[in-house]
């Protein structure tokens, strides 16, 4: 769950970083050992480690299993895990450190759980310590922005954090063999969407007589892709320089979603499918036309798994992603994946810090995150023609590999060209290639120049509001979208006009404008700082290029 005034340069991988990665045992030649003394004691840290409770029984626990035992056996550290349950993390934690028990190290997604950290005085600066992590400063010269975004404002750096894969969060999968039966283009406007969307409802292109398709989607959280077309993200920086509500924005696409649901083009009880699972077994039948996912986390899964699942209903289904097309509003990307998260802080009162720097240092060398995500070579992978580990049983992998990433939520995958989305795809099988292929060309729509951020930033590098602020913001929030949801859903007699008006209404009654005025004392002391929606993109595109 920042920043900066220059604009950066293109980052690549050099040829003497690839030949240091591929030489320090990345293919798994060798493991990495402690470099302690025989006769010396490891130092112990605690560290904390989200229980998701996809730990078989029969590997052991979060706190001890065979990765965690290789840990301990080949890092210079001996670290103690503190599971905390992935849904109640920030609550456990809270906990823990008002008992004076938290673990010397904290991993946790929630930007505003380790903001709040910071502002109680709970988190260690690390600048002192960080040439205990020679790994981590190599980071940090390569991507100087992963050091401005874990610096709080009194300039010391307190989180670390990783360099995560340029891709969008989501992208839009469309019927292509339909678009050619019913001889249509490739939509590129929201006017051109609607026209494609009607006939996939209307003229029948799965050809069995019957009106039984969806133009498109927009239960759980899928509508954030239509929101995002005309870029409607809640916030935006208006022409005299201030921060202002979007609302405009928020009209256009409450009007576009309304004309989906009084036209018939979506499952009209799509706001019984809160968690979006309808929506994708429509999919997986053949019934939907546009199909957006409410976040690709696997795209491999995506690309591949999920056409082979067509096909088996559909065999002559052709899927291919589609660009977000261009709205009244502008040409927007949708939402990407965060290229900078913070991930991690230290307890301020951790006894050893240099040991908890020590043992980030090993965790984040290529080789020991190659281990804990694809496991032992010749047990679990074998070495591709290319170097690349090759998976020897998939069923052996889920049981005994697949559940210990957490361990290395703080690596960035980017630095080892093994662990990339890429490298799950193997070219020789054409599914697997032709896969690959869609994951590529929708990372290329992300290098549209026109094509802007629909929203400030990314959530996790949003201004993190007081206390007294998120209660409001969460009443008031709520009230909105429960209005905008009439207005889609209202008829005739409720207009998105209308809906919008009265929207804002309730957002000045509930205490929105304090919001307004704490987002716009923030935007003027960090806009020269701030890791905005222009510079997300410019981070991406380098990474791309």
């Amino acid at each position: 769950m920042f920043e900066q005034t220059s604009k950066w340069n293109k980052k690549v991988w050099s040829s003497a970083v690839l030949a240091i990665v591929l030489t320090a045992g990345v293919v798994g030649c060798s493991q990495p050992k402690a470099e302690t003394g025989s006769a010396e004691k490891k130092p112990v840290i605690t560290v904390s480690n989200y229980d998701r409770g996809n730990i078989p029984a029969a590997e052991g626990s979060v706190e001890e299993n065979r990765w965690t035992k290789w840990i301990n056996e080949h890092s210079p550290v001996e670290a103690k895990f503190v599971p905390v349950l992935r849904s109640e993390a920030v609550q456990k934690l809270n906990v823990m450190f008002a008992s004076g028990s938290a673990p010397d190290m904290v991993n946790d997604y929630d930007t505003g759980f380790r903001d709040s950290l910071y502002q109680q005085k709970q988190l260690l600066p690390l600048d002192d310590y960080l040439q205990y992590a020679p790994e981590y400063e190599k980071l940090l010269e390569k991507y100087p922005q992963l050091r401005e975004v874990g610096t709080k404002p009194d300039g010391k750096l307190y989180e670390i954090g990783k360099i995560n894969e340029p891709h969008l969060q989501s992208v839009a999968l469309i019927r292509v063999d339909w678009l050619k039966k019913l001889n249509l283009e490739m939509p590129k406007t929201t006017d051109e969407l609607l026209t494609v969307l009607k006939a996939f409802v209307e003229q029948d292109p799965d050809g069995n007589g019957k009106k039984d398709t969806y133009g498109t989607n927009i239960s759980y959280t899928s509508g954030g892709m239509i929101d995002s077309m005309f870029g409607a993200g809640g916030w935006a920086i208006s022409a005299d320089d201030t921060i202002i509500r979007s609302w405009e924005n928020t009209l256009e696409a409450t009007k576009f979603k309304k004309r989906l649901f009084e036209e018939g083009l979506i499952d009209p009880d799509y706001l019984a499918d809160t968690n979006g699972s309808k929506a994708k077994q429509d999919y997986l039948n053949g019934k939907v036309g546009v199909f957006l996912p409410p976040q690709i986390n696997n795209w491999f899964e995506s690309t591949v798994t999920d056409l082979k699942t067509i096909r088996r209903v559909v065999p002559e289904a052709e899927i291919a992603p589609m660009m977000q097309p261009k709205s009244p509003m502008g040409q927007f990307t949708h939402h990407v994946t965060n290229p900078i998260q913070m991930t991690t802080v230290v307890n301020a009162a951790a006894k050893d810090p240099k040991a908890v720097m020590e043992y980030i240092n090993f965790m984040i060398q290529p080789d020991t995150a190659l281990t804990l995500r694809k496991g032992l070579e010749g047990e679990h992978w074998n070495k591709g023609a290319d170097g690349a580990p090759v998976v020897i049983d998939l069923e052996k992998n889920t049981k005994e590999v697949d559940w210990a990433a957490d361990y290395t939520m703080f690596y960035s995958l980017p630095q080892n060209p093994f662990l990339t989305s890429v490298s799950a795809f193997n070219v020789e099988d054409p599914d697997q290639k032709a896969g690959l292929e869609m994951m590529q060309q929708a990372d290329q729509f992300l290098l549209n120049p026109d094509a802007k951020y629909p929203a400030l930033s990314h959530y996790e590098h949003m201004p993190v509001l007081p206390s007294d602020l998120v209660v409001i913001n969460t009443n008031v929030d709520k009230e909105v979208k429960d209005i905008i949801v009439k207005g889609i859903i209202g008829g005739s007699k409720y207009t998105a006009e209308q809906a919008i008006e009265d929207a804002k209404a309730a957002w000045e009654k509930g205490g929105g404008k304090q919001i307004e005025e704490y987002m716009n004392t923030w935007y003027q002391e960090n806009k020269d700082t701030a890791f905005l929606g222009d510079d997300v993109l410019e981070m991406v595109r380098s990474q791309l290029k």
